[in-house]
């Protein structure tokens, strides 16, 4: 039998005494074998996480702004400057233009602007979430839910951009703490990830490698500058050196920390022997001569050619555009620098990033020590 509801767009049916609510457009049933009477029936519709369930869809095509600001909806429309509301070619990498809203957000990379768009649109569904009502057991199985659908890192992703917004509405009153700190990761680093390249595979990918692949390696190996700083460094930045040559200052948009780096001879000697050249000076650039449209961009090409190479069985697995950062990192210490050295090297502010980049090369020397010992024992 089929009855009327007091919630629009809902079939009840009951079937061998049992109930069961259905979306009138199709879709997964609201409430599946309910056992009891029409009245138990209508006090289980009303419940707040089925309402949720039956607003869904209404939310999906209301507007972020239309949220109040103490809505997770409203608070994302602020922390993204209405980006969240636009087509990403119009937000990305050009920042959105509002009266009032983060002021940082334009500030941040377009890779990390698009990483948190992406994460913040997968939340739609709970826009009408008041702020201070969040919990962390509630994000634990928003986390998880979301691992299961789409995959454990973009569930982390996800986690840290609520994270960065959580902040800033701590800041402002709109939420007593962040709910997000201290939450464990959902995603398994693989401690093999990024790591050093070995000799065979970085002499392969200089002899093999196309040019728009070869620059940001170049760059990378020589210079140890991360992606968002190659996708935008340009031939204006690098200065007569005494010591070198050459050298090249840049600001890392990460930590804000200015270096001035005097520049290898091998990076030198291939950027002068370059065939395409922009009036712009843009150094990592496509074989068209055409710039990325982002840090992202660059580094999928990059990482496309080099799984494809490894499918070929020419290098091995584990080799990235950041591993090269991490085998600059490795020659200078294997050359006598200091992890506080190291860290200033490769623009970062903290020792211990010197020490997190060579670890590797420390167990090196301790096994090197540990058998120098049997040429004194008989």
């Amino acid at each position: 039998m089929v009855v009327k509801v007091p919630l629009d767009g809902l079939n009840i049916v009951k079937a061998r005494g049992r109930w069961y609510v259905y979306p009138r457009g199709g879709g997964e049933p609201l409430v599946k074998g309910f056992e009891g009477s029409r009245k138990d029936l209508l006090k289980k519709l009303a419940e707040p996480e089925l309402l949720q369930t039956y607003n869904r869809p209404r939310l999906l095509k209301r507007l972020a702004s239309e949220f109040p600001i103490e809505t997770l909806g409203g608070f994302v429309n602020w922390y993204t400057n209405s980006d969240i509301d636009r087509p990403l070619k119009e937000c990305l990498p050009a920042p959105g233009k509002i009266a009032a809203g983060y002021p940082k957000w334009p500030k941040l990379s377009a890779a990390t602007r698009q990483d948190y768009l992406e994460a913040f649109e997968y939340l739609r569904p709970e826009f009408d979430a008041i702020l201070k009502d969040i919990t962390q057991p509630e994000l634990y199985d928003v986390r998880d839910k979301c691992a299961n659908k789409k995959w454990p890192r973009f569930a982390d992703q996800m986690i840290a951009a609520l994270s960065s917004m959580f902040r800033q509405a701590v800041k402002r009153g709109k939420m007593p703490f962040n709910p997000c700190l201290g939450m464990d990761k959902a995603h398994a680093a693989d401690p093999n990830s990024n790591r050093e390249w070995f000799a065979p595979e970085w002499q392969f990918v200089r002899d093999n490698a196309p040019m728009e692949v070869l620059i940001p390696c170049m760059v990378a190996r020589y210079a140890g500058l991360a992606g968002q700083t190659i996708v935008g460094i340009t031939d204006k930045q690098f200065l007569d050196h005494p010591l070198t040559g050459k050298a090249v200052q840049y600001t890392r948009r990460k930590n804000g920390k200015t270096t001035f780096l005097p520049v290898l001879p091998e990076l030198q000697a291939f950027l002068a022997a370059r065939d395409i050249r922009r009036a712009d000076g843009l150094i990592a650039i496509r074989d068209d001569g055409s710039p990325w449209e982002s840090e992202k961009d660059m580094q999928t090409r990059v990482s496309h050619w080099l799984r494809d190479r490894e499918r070929d069985g020419l290098i091995g697995a584990g080799t990235t555009l950041h591993g090269l950062r991490v085998s600059y990192a490795a020659w200078w210490k294997r050359m006598g620098a200091s992890d506080d050295e190291v860290a200033r090297l490769i623009g970062d502010k903290s020792p211990r990033m010197g020490t997190h980049y060579t670890r590797h090369v420390e167990d090196e020397v301790s096994i090197v020590r540990a058998f120098g010992r049997l040429k004194d024992k008989p």
